[in-house]
């Protein structure tokens, strides 16, 4: 490989570190809501249904970690499980 290509490769792979640095993480979301509404599981919710109500703009994958982290979940929610999640 000549210097140039290996040049382009380590931009590369710095830009992309980058990008994945400046993403939005699970602390983020818990830092950037405030968290005093309480939610009532009812049957057939799910936490990715739930997270897509209170903001459709963000990953939900984002805001489902922030809600079972906040709430101590570590599988799943169950019916009549109240739960606090961000004010919409």
């Amino acid at each position: 490989m000549n210097k140039l290509t290996i040049c382009a490769v380590l931009m590369a792979v710095l830009v992309l570190t980058a990008a994945i640095l400046a993403q939005t993480g699970p602390d983020d979301i818990i830092d950037s809501y405030s968290w005093n509404e309480v939610y009532v599981v009812k049957r057939g919710d799910t936490l990715w249904e739930i997270a897509e109500e209170i903001n459709s703009d963000l990953d939900p994958r984002l805001i489902v970690t922030a809600i079972k982290k906040v709430n101590e979940i570590e599988t799943m929610i169950r019916v009549n499980q109240k739960i606090v999640i961000p004010e919409k």
